[in-house]
């Protein structure tokens, strides 16, 4: 039977498996402060912020944000996933697993393989697994990363459909609530870690897909909302928070105040959601562990 999905669009099962090979990568204390301040460090409290924002504070020693490992393993993608339309891809969902904590500078391995696809109709969700290892023979796992992305256009090839949607927020009042505020110029800073997509910098672009101006990066609210938990559920601790995960429900603009109410559900276990300034959800469903 023929194709008649766009040629950018065609997600089939045979892309299960791809994988981008071991490919090098490295990272140092500028890249990991940079990306700190794209996802609001400093902004509010300075001093507050110091060990995530500078190397050279005295009696402070530099830590990366764990969401910093979305930084570290973007860019290297499987041949499968060259062959579809960067246009008609949507930030699903984010998934986060440290084993041991990212260092501020460090040199690894990273391979990213198509885990599945799954067929949802009026689209197709392909999740890719992303693994950090340390460089050298035998070194260890640092992390890895699960990002799962919405093709438009890309359903109808007779796969999986996958679950349904996952449990949803407690009715409970949250534990924590931390209130963050970005910046006009947000997106701009963000950027400069390495998504330079044109619909999170230039107005033309953002209003010709439906937008009235540029939106902020998924994944720098994401950061936002890590750098929540870290304060919220770890206390303060970086190293603690050990895996997060959550589905991207809509836009957030630049300039949005960010709001995540944080759940301790015992063990270590969160629960979270990040709301913008009129209250709708740019993060739902979302998860965490947290180290004691």
């Amino acid at each position: 039977m023929d194709d008649r999905r766009p040629a950018g669009a065609r997600v089939t099962l045979d892309m299960i498996g791809s994988t981008s090979g071991d490919q090098p990568v490295a990272w140092d204390e500028r890249a990991t402060m940079l990306y700190a301040l794209g996802v609001g460090a400093g902004l509010d409290a300075p001093a507050e912020d110091l060990a995530l924002t500078t190397e050279n504070s005295e009696g402070v020693a530099l830590q990366a944000l764990p969401s910093f490992l979305t930084i570290v393993t973007v860019g290297h993608k499987p041949p499968a996933l060259e062959a579809l339309d960067p246009g008609r891809f949507l930030h699903a969902e984010q998934r986060i697993e440290l084993l041991r904590p990212l260092p501020p500078r460090g040199r690894g391995i990273v391979r990213t393989t198509v885990d599945s696809v799954l067929d949802k109709g009026e689209g197709a969700i392909v999740t890719s697994v992303s693994t950090l290892h340390g460089e050298g023979p035998g070194a260890p796992l640092i992390g890895r990363g699960t990002m799962s992305i919405f093709v438009r256009g890309g359903g109808g090839f007779g796969g999986p459909r996958g679950p349904g949607r996952p449990a949803a927020a407690p009715v409970r009042p949250a534990d924590a609530t931390i209130v963050h505020h970005s910046r006009p110029e947000q997106a701009l800073l963000y950027r400069l870690s390495g998504d330079r997509h044109p619909l999170h910098s230039d107005p033309a672009f953002a209003r010709a897909r439906g937008f009235d101006r540029p939106i902020l990066h998924g994944l720098c609210t994401y950061g936002f909302a890590c750098r929540a938990l870290v304060a919220g559920a770890a206390g303060g601790d970086p190293a603690r928070l050990t895996q997060m995960a959550g589905r991207f429900r809509k836009p957030v603009y630049p300039g949005d105040t960010l709001t995540t109410h944080i759940w301790l559900d015992g063990g270590g276990a969160v629960r979270f959601e990040t709301r913008d300034g009129a209250g709708d959800a740019g993060i739902e469903h979302g998860t965490a562990a947290i180290a004691s």
